[in-house]
């Protein structure tokens, strides 16, 4: 199944009543309203913005601005996007996984279309009869739901997701054994995979097992409770642009023994979004740990001064510095 014009237009139609805050150019070029966003951010928008306006029949360019709007939330402009580089180049699937993506959430009829139009090529690729099927539980298609996490959960025998998945579906219909059973394959694949921690919770108390439900759920509760997906198809990578994401480009340079580069990401969210206090405590801390206490302290004074009323910043000075 592919998108035609008539069902791009409809697309476009959809998302303008759902976001009447975004606009489009007289170019055709969705933009939406940026006026508290990061700098960072806006530039980094702009740049891919006038990448299409260079040239507005290259696939290319509007998937990239599409990559653009997606990991900065605004999926309504990325969906318009990803729609537009599906119409020039219906051959790479690509464009039209990420629509579903990025459909998902507010339109799962469409997302479900999209992941359709694509399963053809995208047969092998386990995330993909994943993401399909948890479109098709929110349009309460569970029999196919359930034939696209079984097919997910046969091509990656270690990812817990599918698993789950399957278990939810069964806790739904009341079918606890089945359920059961599905959750504790998704543990015995990820022992730290909150969301079947939590599920399997549910199924234990439903049978009687109160003790053994406690445990799951206060285990679950001690575990981050979103389990990240290798899906890298659906993943855009882009150059890190506005606090969030240079944050997160961040992390990344610590994890790799790359502090001065960490640092470096850090003081750019921070210039960039001088609330964002994720940034701020990231560059504290690694600060702390080269033995810049001044600095480390002065960026954390300023975060109490920005925001006074914002008591893990008084917790956070007390935990890297004492009274």
């Amino acid at each position: 199944m592919r998108f035609g014009c008539g069902v791009l237009v409809a697309l476009c139609a959809t998302l303008s009543a759902c976001n009447p805050e975004s606009k489009a150019q007289d170019d055709g070029v969705p933009l939406p309203q940026l006026e508290d966003v990061d700098p960072d951010v806006v530039e980094a928008i702009q740049a891919a913005r006038d990448a299409v306006q260079a040239e507005p029949n290259s696939s290319e360019a509007w998937g990239r601005l599409g990559n653009r709007y997606y990991v900065h939330d605004f999926t309504d402009e990325a969906a318009r996007c990803f729609a537009k580089a599906e119409e020039l180049d219906p051959k790479k699937y690509v464009w039209t996984y990420r629509l579903g993506w990025s459909l998902i959430d507010d339109h799962p009829d469409q997302a479900a279309a999209a992941f359709e139009g694509c399963m053809g090529s995208l047969d092998d690729y386990a995330p993909a009869h994943e993401v399909y099927a948890l479109a098709l539980v929110l349009l309460g298609r569970d029999d196919e739901a359930s034939e696209h996490f079984s097919r997910a959960s046969e091509l990656d025998p270690a990812a817990p997701h599918a698993e789950t998945g399957l278990g939810l579906i069964y806790l739904a219909r009341g079918e606890y054994e089945l359920a059961r059973a599905h959750l504790e394959q998704a543990l015995a694949r990820d022992p730290r995979h909150a969301e079947a921690h939590t599920a399997i919770a549910q199924v234990y108390l439903a049978l009687g097992m109160e003790k053994e439900a406690r445990s799951h759920a206060e285990l679950s509760r001690t575990l981050p409770q979103s389990s990240p997906r290798a899906d890298w198809l659906g993943s855009p990578d882009v150059p890190p642009a506005g606090a969030r994401m240079r944050t997160k480009a961040g992390k990344q340079f610590e994890k790799q023994g790359k502090p001065e580069e960490a640092a470096e990401q850090y003081r750019i969210a921070v210039r960039s979004n001088p609330d964002y206090y994720q940034a701020r405590l990231a560059l504290a801390e690694l600060l702390v740990e080269q033995g810049k206490v001044d600095e480390a302290r002065a960026l954390l004074h300023e975060a109490e001064e920005r925001n006074p009323d914002f008591a893990q910043v008084r917790q956070d000075i007390t935990r890297l510095f004492g009274r």
